[in-house]
């Protein structure tokens, strides 16, 4: 798979355009910017007049303008960036994309993609074990797989790299310059293909000015968080700006029989990027970043009163025992980014590769006895590369053209213990694993204004993947070989969108698409006794109907967008509930032929209307259920089975949040005041599960904010989930037939100061 790889690297350079120069084709190899990492502006090809375009009668164009140093200012008048930069970027794609600047990030103290969630409609995201694999889902569409090995429907870029796995994000949301969350079908104008959408991720650049921040925090359970980042010019050509972030605490979580804490953290994170500036047309981005974790992985409460916690234990409590809850990660990697303007357009690229080492060990069962512990041991790597080129033809035609390719792997060996099963004698199961993807495609988009105000949309994709697994299940103890499956599948899809956008006023447009998405066929790679709990998994399609309408009235000041939307699924891939052979419980992954999300989201941001407050709210409606039965999966009968109509999961009826910020002026000083709060409905983590549904999840968020108008220092103190609510965030049927629960994080108090230098 690997040799097919690289034939494939060098067969779609071909399809690079003859004007451009031979040497930049090393460049092409070892460089890249997609439009996220050259301009943060994944969908800039489908306005009418992109940012970064060039105009036809000028010779020359500056890729990325220069600009002041970007670092933070806390305690400055908080301008939204969403409301300016943001609004110009976005406003005009025809689909729902929520952006968040930096320093509405920091305010709300969202530092992993997960914590995006919870301010963004329609988007759900928890934890499924110990923190390393987050479960994504976008208006109902995600993998609800907490095993670890498999991209969901949603693609997350950082930096325009994209990260299959989510070990890969662990840690690297630090120093960010803002977060773009677009939804629907993507992968025609950049990246892979997805059906649910993308989260793209993008840190602050180095710039030709001096300049930065260091930032002090303490909170609850003896949290202690140290960051920096600091922007150097090296030369006149040459910028570097280094950003680091550590955080060490004790658990929130209080072992009943050992006093043990969990849930504790212990990470560090670096990233260092170096601009070159080759000439007024063209740049290469230099990205080295690493992550360690170190922390003692958070437990579920399984609610048995003997060996879990009770059927009302205290938010806190878990029962852990003996067993040796552990976190070793870390990981690193490298990108290159090269962009280039010509007259006509511009060329952007990006290839990266990334590795990732874990060694972890779950008290996935909740109880001091070992009815179903987890130890993940695995390495994975991750390399991509990403080409394309954006052109203005005659200024009625903006058109992109690009190739992607990937390839990831995974070498396993997940075990569970089963120490304590009916089975004589007990018994350990451990899955030993090499599993291979592939990925490549060919995208075009086209925007073609057939008016002043009307725009056409067309777009298509032509995607191969390759899926390989090679191993299986075995009896620890015994040496028995239990599972084992050794299979490649390869698929091709095209995949396409149509759509119109009309300009009702400067400002404010009306858009409507149609457009068919494609998620590639996985395997299970959990501990299994049936070989076809380890079976291919079909690959997921989606068509999707959307409307919308987007806004930007009174100077920015009022930003609005809303839509509704109909997605059909075909080949549904999710998390089943379903009995072994063996008498024990297992998830796994299977499909449902046919299912139907329908509903509508409405945002906005107010930003002072009334002088020095400022307001953002969203709210999301999800009506999604399965419309075929599924009474088995691979053979394996559910219990109870998927009846027609059932809900489908991660996909909460209705959400919503608010924030809130208003600014005091003081003299020479100023005082900002925060109130935030978020809501989401209860929702099914698994389906064939009667354990398998979370509580209503809310939290109530202030902060207060101190220092001098220019913004050189902050001190702030903020507390999260104010009411101390103790909803359950995710929760399954364990090994011992009893329900295990994961609690959201308690009530946390904490203060910061942040210097600017």
């Amino acid at each position: 798979m690997k040799s097919s790889f690289l034939h494939r690297s060098f067969r779609f350079l071909a399809v690079v355009p003859a004007y451009i120069s031979l040497p930049t084709l090393p460049c092409l190899l070892l460089a890249s910017t997609s439009s996220l990492a050259a301009t943060a502006t994944p969908t800039a090809s489908t306005q009418p007049a992109s940012a970064h375009s060039v105009s036809p009668g000028r010779k020359h164009a500056v890729v990325t303008p220069r600009r002041k140093n970007t670092a933070p200012h806390m305690g400055s008048t908080e301008q939204l960036e969403v409301t300016r930069s943001h609004t110009h970027r976005y406003l005009s794609s025809p689909g729902t994309v929520n952006v968040m600047s930096g320093q509405e990030l920091r305010a709300l103290r969202i530092e992993s993609p997960k914590d995006i969630a919870a301010f963004t409609p329609g988007v759900t995201a928890v934890n499924a074990t110990s923190g390393s694999t987050p479960i994504f889902s976008i208006r109902g569409v995600g993998l609800d797989d907490y095993i670890g090995t498999n991209m969901g429907g949603i693609g997350i870029y950082l930096d325009g790299l994209l990260a299959p796995y989510p070990v890969f994000y662990n840690g690297q949301m630090l120093d960010t310059e803002n977060v773009a969350v677009e939804k629907g079908p993507q992968g025609f104008d950049m990246g892979r293909s997805s059906t649910g959408g993308t989260v793209n991720i993008q840190s602050v650049k180095p710039s030709d000015k001096f300049g930065g921040y260091a930032e002090w925090g303490y909170s609850s359970y003896n949290t202690n968080r140290g960051r920096f980042a600091v922007n150097v010019p090296i030369t006149n050509k040459i910028y570097n700006r280094t950003a680091f972030n550590y955080v060490k605490g004790d658990g929130w979580q209080k072992d009943v029989g050992t006093g043990a804490r969990y849930g504790s953290q212990d990470l560090l994170s670096i990233r260092n990027l170096t601009k070159f500036v080759i000439d007024d047309t063209s740049s290469v981005l230099l990205n080295l970043h690493y992550t360690r974790d170190k922390g003692t992985p958070m437990s579920p409460q399984d609610l048995d009163p003997v060996d879990g916690v009770g059927p009302h234990p205290h938010a806190n409590a878990v029962n852990v025992g003996k067993d040796p809850a552990k976190r070793d990660e870390n990981g690193g990697g490298v990108s290159v980014a090269y962009t280039k303007a010509f007259n006509f357009g511009t060329f952007t690229s990006t290839t990266g590769i990334d590795f990732y080492r874990r060694d972890d060990y779950d008290n996935y069962d909740g109880t001091s006895n070992e009815y179903g512990d987890y130890r993940w041991n695995d390495t994975s790597i991750a390399q991509s590369h990403d080409m394309h080129l954006r052109m203005n033809l005659a200024k009625i035609l903006h058109l992109t053209v690009g190739v992607y390719e990937s390839y990831d792997k995974i070498d396993g060996s997940y075990t569970s213990f089963r120490n304590s099963l009916s089975a004589t004698p007990p018994y350990w199961l451990r899955d030993q694993f090499s599993q291979q993807n592939l990925s490549t495609g060919l995208y075009v988009n086209t925007v073609t204004n057939i008016t002043k105000k009307l725009d056409f949309i067309a777009s298509g994709r032509l995607s191969y993947d390759e899926r390989g697994f090679n191993g299986g299940t075995h009896n620890v103890q015994t040496g028995e070989q239990r599972t084992f499956l050794d299979t490649t599948h390869a698929y091709h899809r095209f995949t396409g969108r149509v759509g119109l956008r009309y300009q009702i006023v400067p400002g404010t447009y009306a858009y409507g698409t149609i457009s068919n998405g494609y998620k590639p066929g996985t395997y299970f790679a959990g501990p299994v006794a049936a070989t076809s709990a380890l079976d291919y998994v079909k690959p997921e399609n989606l068509i999707a109907y959307e409307v919308g309408i987007k806004s930007s009235l009174l100077h920015n000041k009022l930003v609005v967008e809303g839509s509704l939307f109909d997605y059909e699924y075909h080949n549904r891939q999710t998390l089943f509930f379903a009995p072994m052979p063996d008498g024990s419980n297992s998830l796994t992954l299977g499909t449902i032929s046919r299912a139907r999300t329908r509903g509508g989201e409405l945002s906005s941001t107010l930003h002072n209307l009334v002088p020095n407050l400022d307001l953002r709210g969203s709210f999301a409606y999800l009506d999604a259920q399965a419309k075929s039965p599924v009474g088995s999966i691979n053979g394996l009968p559910l219990d109870p089975p998927v009846t027609h109509n059932s809900p489908l999961p991660f996909a909460p009826r209705f959400s919503w949040s608010a924030v809130a910020r208003y600014g005091i002026d003081m003299g020479l000083y100023r005082t900002t005041l925060q109130a935030s709060y978020t809501w989401k409905d209860n929702m099914w983590v698994a389906l064939g599960d009667p354990n398998a549904k979370s509580s209503k999840i809310s939290s109530l968020g202030l902060r207060m904010e101190f220092g001098p108008k220019t913004g050189k220092w902050t001190a702030a103190v903020y507390v999260d989930n104010l009411q101390n609510k103790h909803g359950t965030t995710y929760s399954f049927t364990g090994s011992d037939d009893n329900r295990a629960q994961y609690i959201q994080t308690p009530r946390w108090v904490g203060c910061d100061l942040h210097y600017n230098f």
